[in-house]
């Protein structure tokens, strides 16, 4: 497993590529999935999808369906948060394990 930390715009830019190369990478079992982990705020949040907006304007959907729902249930609009996860073969969204509020 490949870990990396996404921070700003350089960090948006790797999670678009580590997207790309996922989906490059067909033959990649769901064990191969690569670790991400970045911040942002909160643009919305229904039902189990999260979409959360990154420094540079990005937006990312999150797939929330591996996460406690006491970790993303309070959560607001605009809310910041660091979210860890993985990107799945697809390379369509970030499989959350993890929704970390920040205090502002």
């Amino acid at each position: 497993m490949r870990r990396c930390d996404i921070r700003g715009s350089r960090g948006v830019a790797a999670l678009m590529a580590l997207a790309l190369l996922s989906v490059l990478s067909g033959t990649a079992g769901a064990a191969d999935d690569t670790t991400v982990r970045f911040q942002g705020r909160v643009l919305w949040i229904a039902g189990e999808t999260l979409i959360v907006g990154t420094e540079d304007s990005q937006s990312i959907n999150v797939d929330l369906t591996h996460v406690s729902q006491d970790e993303y249930q309070r959560l607001e609009r605009n809310d910041s948060v660091v979210v860890t996860g993985t990107i799945p073969t697809e390379g369509n969204r970030v499989v959350a394990t993890s929704i970390e509020p920040l205090e502002p």
